[in-house]
């Protein structure tokens, strides 16, 4: 999977991926840490996995909190850094595999995943949550941004790694191209979620329609905390 987005990186540049954060995102933050001064947000530590050329992670260290960005791809770093530049921030960024976090226990008040847990097979999802459980404190917050089963490529006739994950999605939908894609029900994430020990999960679900054919892409929108 990381060579798919090396690639693609160092083909298309910081064209290669949106530039401006997830309007979920900034709602979750919001709703959790935008109340604190800016004296307190400092103390926020706040992880991005799979950080990519930092269009969320930009905003993470504008608004003040002491952000972190986690990738496997070293362009995709080097593009964050000069995302983080660009906008006078700075943050902490570690190549790595959100399957075994870089990081001491109880690390994080917050863990955030935009459309990067997507694309490992369902047994590393049970991994990943595992290690945000571990790494963040006690009372910190998880948020997930995930394509789920109602997208229409789901359905798509193409080999699998397991139930829910396509080894491609096929050319004609959405999201087509990036390597292997996971696509769970939002019961599913949330019983992933709850096996890992996470508690206060919720899940919502974002329906977008693409092109003339009116393919549909389905998001689910994860929050969890830490006991």
């Amino acid at each position: 999977m990381a060579n798919v987005f090396e690639n693609l990186y160092q083909a298309k540049g910081l064209q290669s991926q949106r530039r401006y954060p997830n309007d979920a995102l900034i709602g979750f933050l919001a709703g959790r840490f935008f109340r604190l001064p800016a004296a307190e947000r400092s103390q926020v530590k706040v992880l991005e996995l799979g950080c990519g050329s930092g269009a969320n992670l930009w905003m993470v260290a504008r608004e003040g909190f002491d952000a972190y960005g986690l990738d496997y791809a070293p362009s995709g770093l080097a593009l964050c850094r000069q995302v983080l530049d660009d906008w006078g921030v700075s943050a902490r960024l570690d190549q790595g595999d959100m399957t075994a976090l870089p990081y001491e226990n109880a690390s994080f008040d917050a863990i955030f995943d935009v459309v990067s847990m997507q694309h490992l097979t369902l047994a590393q999802h049970a991994q990943v949550l595992a290690e945000v459980k571990r790494c963040l404190k006690p009372g910190g917050h998880f948020f997930s941004y995930h394509l789920g089963q109602g997208s229409s490529a789901f359905a798509a006739e193409v080999p699998r790694l397991d139930g829910v994950t396509l080894t491609e999605v096929p050319a004609g939908y959405p999201l087509a191209s990036n390597g292997q894609t996971a696509f769970l029900s939002a019961d599913g994430y949330a019983l992933l979620a709850a096996q890992a020990g996470l508690v206060d999960i919720a899940v919502d679900k974002v329906v977008r329609s693409y092109g003339q054919q009116a393919q549909q892409v389905e998001y689910l929108v994860l929050t969890a905390s830490k006991g």
